[in-house]
């Protein structure tokens, strides 16, 4: 992402909480990082399956 864009670091637990605080049941939590295919393709990738740059709650309303 180019500095252009502000970026807002939290943790995992920040936005987890956030949810359960809130009134939902956290039914799966996913990280995503590029396919096997891409690594091969783009290296430099790698470092993404380490700090994924999307996390993705499914939750349910309480």
């Amino acid at each position: 992402m180019g500095n252009d864009v502000v970026k807002y670091h939290r943790t995992t637990a920040t936005y987890a909480n956030a949810l359960i605080d809130s009134g939902f049941c956290i039914t799966r939590l996913l990280e995503p990082g590029p396919p096997a295919e891409m690594l091969v393709q783009h290296p430099e990738w790698q470092d993404e399956c380490r700090r994924p740059i999307f996390i993705l709650f499914a939750a349910l309303k309480k």
